[in-house]
């Protein structure tokens, strides 16, 4: 009897060893994630809304004209965040975790207080479901690059999140962007919509803000990190060189001086056998 509660207590002592083990390498791990910097960011709307026309054929029966798909409009009011990347090299921990570099965003009225946070809210919990909704859970991920251009949709900030009402045209609506170093995990939701999910790591203070009016639709300009092709200048064309030519004024004037030292050497020679003679 007091073998077995011998070798129960020892079981007891190595599982709760091997969780305060577990737990200590997950504190440093998470210690050894770098704070990420305010990170600096342009932001523009952009309306890609079209519409999709009617489509007609014939009845087969009586061959009269349908309508087979009424027309509708698509809602493509874009919010396009152009963010300035800090220096990180994306790894893997010693838990196999891939620690990478991501953005969050967060929106408001102009006139109001309260915050709307996508993809991750206060808590950095997702506010929406995972694969099983149709891929609703998105998150993004800084690119190699200088920028990272990000172009989120004006419906899914306001759907997805919290059911916010959509955002009307004539709208000033304020933005700020925080970067987030770590990994991002599925949380069982215990539902068949799928799961959340949760991100593990550090994160940033949230950046200035940037306001846009939901309306004023801009031109799409050319990535910050793209160097712009500069306009070529066409090359000068050149003039042969050609020999200056006299004119015919200019030869009546040689002509006329010629004629007039003729002209004076003559009087000249008269007037001195004039004098002699």
């Amino acid at each position: 009897m007091l073998a077995a509660s011998f070798i129960m207590a020892l079981l007891f002592s190595a599982l709760a060893i091997a969780v305060l083990f577990g737990t200590v390498q997950a504190s440093t791990e998470l210690a050894s994630i770098p704070k990420p910097s305010v990170p600096e960011f342009t932001l523009k709307y952009i309306d890609y809304s079209y519409d999709v026309p009617p489509t007609y054929g014939i009845d087969q029966y009586t061959g009269q004209n349908v309508t087979i798909q009424a027309g509708y409009h698509v809602d493509n009011r874009t919010v396009v965040f152009t963010i300035k990347n800090q220096p990180f090299t994306p790894y893997n921990d010693s838990s196999g975790n891939y620690i990478g570099l991501y953005y969050n965003f967060r929106f408001k009225g102009h006139y109001g207080d309260e915050w709307t946070y996508y993809p991750f809210d206060g808590v950095q919990t997702t506010h929406s479901y995972g694969p099983y909704t149709g891929g609703l859970f998105h998150y993004y991920s800084a690119s190699n690059s200088d920028y990272t251009v990000i172009s989120i949709n004006l419906d899914t900030l306001t759907k997805y999140p919290t059911g916010t009402q959509p955002i009307p045209d004539g709208s000033q609506v304020d933005f700020q962007v925080q970067a987030q170093i770590g990994h991002i995990d599925p949380i069982s939701s215990g539902l068949l919509a799928g799961d959340f999910y949760s991100f593990t790591g550090e994160a940033s203070d949230w950046s200035s803000t940037q306001t846009i009016t939901i309306g004023e639709s801009q031109t799409p300009a050319p990535s910050p990190a793209t160097t712009p092709t500069p306009t070529s200048t066409p090359e000068p064309t050149s003039t042969p060189y050609q020999e200056p030519q006299q004119t015919e004024q200019s030869e009546i004037i040689v002509g006329a001086a010629i004629a007039a030292a003729v002209i004076g050497a003559g009087l000249g020679l008269l007037i001195y056998l004039i004098k002699r003679k």
